[in-house]
């Protein structure tokens, strides 16, 4: 559905994301260009936090993996704001 070949440059929001053994088992089922829509559905919506029309087969697999993809944003996201202060010293622990 889409032409990937003239995807317009977009600012990445994340440079890594996971690759589950579940989303890699999952294409094995696909021809070359429904696993290429597939990879790169994937892509965009791990690095560039966008999501594109997709057909129907692909857009079913893919609502199957976002949970997972937008929790991996969220551990990240929480990650970045730190953890539990550092207690001094000097304080008792409570």
């Amino acid at each position: 559905m889409n032409d990937w070949s003239i995807e317009q440059e977009s600012a990445v929001q994340h440079k890594s994301f996971i690759f589950y053994d579940s989303f890699y088992k999952a294409m094995k089922v696909l021809n070359i260009e429904e696993t290429s829509e597939y990879i790169h559905a994937i892509c965009n919506y791990a690095l560039y936090e966008k999501s594109s029309l997709l057909s129907p087969k692909i857009e079913a697999m893919f609502q199957l993996i976002k949970p997972q993809i937008d929790a991996n944003i969220k551990k990240r996201k929480d990650g970045n704001k730190g953890g539990r202060p550092r207690f001094s010293d000097n304080k008792p622990v409570v």
